[in-house]
């Protein structure tokens, strides 16, 4: 049985909590700092019990100090953080009623879910508090390991994410309207079929869409599906009339070279689909105008171009417009929407990409499952 914290509030206790600070780091600065700012009522609540909050995190980048991260906290909380550069090296108890250890990927411990390194870091507290939802799908020392060796619990923010994707999963308002974008098919296979069930239309672009036009026939120049299995799915789905497709794109030889915009199946050879077209843009404002709960992940386009944004800013203003209640997703997807300041568009801003999408497809949570107390793995 899970316990959450809003059940078992923990008072005067070294606490270890898990959070996602994953943000970009430019410079030495935070540049974005949603999901720094998601946990901060759950530090804050701690706190206010007199508990001794231990921030652990990991940042993607094996180099990346999050050093930043504890200066750009200390303008946030307006308190004292402290740093702890190496938990191998510290002693309990540790000084200060916050303090967050440097970026745990440093050490080869946490990736290798490593028992001696997740025991150092037990050592440091007397409960272990996950908050971070964004890394549920993950395994290492401090999502999967911590949990079966210390009194754990499931914290605020991650409890609130399960419920508001349990509620999209077992009782959403209709009609669902999913939209679906990104690069690469294998990835969201089994969450396109899964909400092939689930929702009443599946809108699907960017270069995900690309074996679905291919499996209707439709000339698309996209790479060869090695998988068997990931193949089957795709002819499938083609055939699933709850599938949308883009009806135009922005094309050309490469994203450099001049562009033109055109329906699919009118494709030169050589040609790549870098955004989609107007006439896309307003068949998913129709599909979309009457929905009453919309889930979106993934760009329609090569938003990292500023010529190939269109398509997705017109998804955003149609999710904007519509009178549904909206749910967005994805680390990518959510760093774009915040830099331009696009967050409030939506009802609400999930925290996680891959978990999002890992729950959503059905899977296990390797960081949810050790919370309940489940065998460690070989």
């Amino acid at each position: 049985m899970v316990k959450a914290l809003s059940r078992y509030p923990l008072r005067k206790r070294r606490v270890l909590l898990r959070v996602d600070f994953n943000v970009p780091v430019a410079h030495g600065r935070v540049a974005g700092d949603f999901r720094i700012r998601a946990h901060l009522p759950t530090i804050r609540a701690l706190r206010q019990r007199g508990n001794q909050v231990i921030l652990l995190s990991h940042h993607s980048n094996h180099r990346q100090s999050i050093r930043p991260v504890a200066r750009h906290l200390v303008r946030l909380l307006g308190a004292p953080v402290a740093f702890l550069a190496d938990p191998e090296k510290a002693r309990a108890p540790l000084r200060g009623p916050i303090v967050l250890l440097e970026n745990l990927r440093f050490w080869k411990g946490e990736e290798a879910e490593d028992g001696r390194f997740a025991r150092i870091l037990a050592s440091l507290g007397d409960a272990f508090v996950n908050d971070a939802f964004a890394v549920a799908h993950r395994r290492g020392a401090s999502i999967t390991v911590l949990p079966r060796i210390m009194p754990a619990y499931l914290g605020p923010l991650f409890e609130r994410e399960i419920a508001e994707l349990k509620r999209l999963e077992k009782n959403p308002e209709r009609p669902l309207v999913a939209v679906f974008g990104g690069a690469k098919i294998e990835t969201k296979i089994k969450l396109l079929r899964r909400m092939a069930r689930l929702a009443d239309r599946v809108l699907v672009g960017g270069a995900i869409a690309n074996p679905l036009f291919a499996a209707r026939g439709i000339h698309v120049s996209t790479p060869p599906i090695t998988d068997a299995e990931t193949r089957a799915l795709v002819r499938m789905l083609a055939r699933s009339p709850k599938i949308v497709l883009p009806v135009d794109g922005v094309m050309g030889r490469s994203p450099g070279a001049r562009q033109r915009t055109g329906p699919f199946g009118r494709m030169k050879r050589g040609e790549g689909i870098f955004d989609a077209g107007p006439s896309t843009v307003r068949l998913f404002r129709r599909e979309l105008r009457n929905a009453r709960t919309i889930i979106w992940n993934g760009p329609l386009g090569l938003v990292e171009m500023p010529a190939f944004q269109k398509g997705t800013l017109g998804l955003v203003r149609a999710i904007g417009q519509s009178r549904g209640r909206s749910i967005v997703g994805g680390g990518d997807t959510i760093a774009w929407l915040e830099e331009r300041g696009l967050l409030k568009r939506f009802d609400y801003v999930s925290t996680g990409g891959g978990a999002m999408l890992a729950y959503l497809a059905g899977e296990k949570l390797p960081g949810l499952e050790a919370l309940r107390g489940g065998k460690l793995r070989n």
